[in-house]
């Protein structure tokens, strides 16, 4: 079998149509990568540095597949088809060194475009940076809250000691309940919002969530 197969391509028939095969081959997937490559181009225009190149990139595949093409046609009829070979050949070598000198003058700026692994570092660097602001600024507004709250009830407490009036004092109770009420949601909506969760540093050092509670726990808040 094996002996037969290697009779075969190495007989003038066998030849012909290895070499007709592997050019229709060839021109079929020269064919097909820019049809992708043009779908991915027209989906993510956007997103695609230098869409120009990519274009040219893709002209320059097509010419290659059409040599291949005209390979084939020229084989299957026999004729040598100088015009057509001609044509097809110029329309390849244009399209092949204006793709060359394209990337010869573009691969500088090429150079200087970001990974996606740098991009994602610096992503995470800024997010990290704006989510420490974030919370720097939301203890900022809690501490103030609390501070406020803490005013309030020592100017309730005060009338309290000066009130002689029964509905008065009433009145004064329920406030101060309803302060600490307040108080004490405001403590547990604050830590439940995000104490519960360390914090990333800029340099990727974590701070525990159960040492930033502590910490702020043995901190009196200041009245």
């Amino acid at each position: 079998m094996i002996d037969q197969i290697l009779q075969f391509c190495t007989s003038s028939s066998g030849l012909y149509w290895l070499v007709v095969g592997s050019d229709l081959s060839i021109a079929l997937a020269y064919f097909a990568i820019p049809i992708t490559m043009a779908i991915v181009l027209r989906d993510r225009r956007d997103d695609i540095p230098y869409p120009w190149l990519w274009t040219l990139f893709v002209t320059f595949i097509v010419a290659c597949g059409l040599t291949h093409t005209a390979h084939v046609w020229s084989a299957a009829t026999s004729a040598e088809y100088l015009g057509i070979h001609a044509g097809v050949g110029l329309f390849c070598a244009i399209t092949s060194v204006g793709t060359a000198i394209a990337f010869a003058f573009i691969l500088p700026q090429i150079k200087l475009l970001p990974s996606p692994a740098k991009q994602r570092a610096e992503l995470e660097i800024l997010v990290a940076r704006r989510t420490a602001e974030k919370d720097k600024l939301i203890r900022e507004i809690n501490h103030r809250v609390g501070n406020q709250l803490q005013v309030i009830r020592s100017m309730v407490s005060v009338e309290n000691r000066r009130a002689e009036n029964r509905e008065t004092l009433d009145i004064l109770g329920r406030l101060t309940k309803e302060l600490d009420k307040m108080a004490h949601e405001h403590v547990r909506r604050s830590q439940a919002d995000y104490l519960e969760y360390g914090i990333a540093a800029i340099d990727g050092s974590v701070v525990p969530a159960s040492s930033s509670e502590e910490s702020r726990r043995s901190k009196p808040m200041p009245a």
